[in-house]
């Protein structure tokens, strides 16, 4: 089913529209909660939590791609629902890829100095620099959370040349960050 059949079951509150929303989103919803969560029964609570906040929020929203829409709400869920369970533990593997990402963004520019809306958009500006093949490996490890062997695989790239690619775009965007004066030398 199409997105704009789906958004159309949701303004009528038709409930089939549950089951379109997992025939279409649900494998990749379940991958990205369970990337950040680790535990299966975890990752289906937070992917029924997106249908249901999907459910609450349209109408009034018309989110246009839905699937961006779909897949950031379950990531957010998700990523409260790790703040919930884990409470100051750090036994999660999707802490990996964010702790990837702290030389290029350290928590003081990101807390005090930079609001989080611009900061993502100077990321955007950045991911729209770099190939498309970079920017989703970009996205799968630091958006998605994929595990760096899975990309690779599904890439069809050897997992030492992945994590490789990865450090070049990391340092790249450091440098952009840099250049755009949100993190210091």
């Amino acid at each position: 089913m199409d997105d704009q059949k789906i958004i159309k079951l949701l303004w009528q509150r038709a409930e089939s529209v549950f089951e379109a929303l997992a025939k279409k989103f649900g494998n990749r919803l379940m991958s990205i909660a369970m990337n950040i969560l680790g535990v299966r029964q975890d990752a289906e609570e937070s992917v029924n939590d997106t249908y249901l906040a999907i459910w609450n929020t349209v109408p009034p929203k018309n989110p246009d791609p839905l699937a961006g829409y779909v897949y950031a709400t379950g990531r957010n869920i998700s990523l409260d629902r790790l703040k919930y369970i884990t409470a100051g533990k750090r036994d999660c593997r999707y802490d990996l890829s964010i702790d990837e990402l702290e030389n290029c963004i350290p928590a003081p520019a990101l807390e005090e100095t930079v609001e989080v809306k611009e900061l993502g958009l100077a990321i955007n500006r950045f991911l729209a620099t770099v190939s498309a093949d970079n920017r989703a490996l970009f996205l799968r490890r630091y958006w998605f959370g994929d595990p760096v062997q899975e990309i690779a695989r599904d890439l069809g790239l050897q997992e030492n040349a992945a994590s490789v690619r990865l450090g070049r775009i990391r340092r790249q965007l450091r440098e952009h960050l840099i250049k755009e004066g949100y993190v210091d030398e």
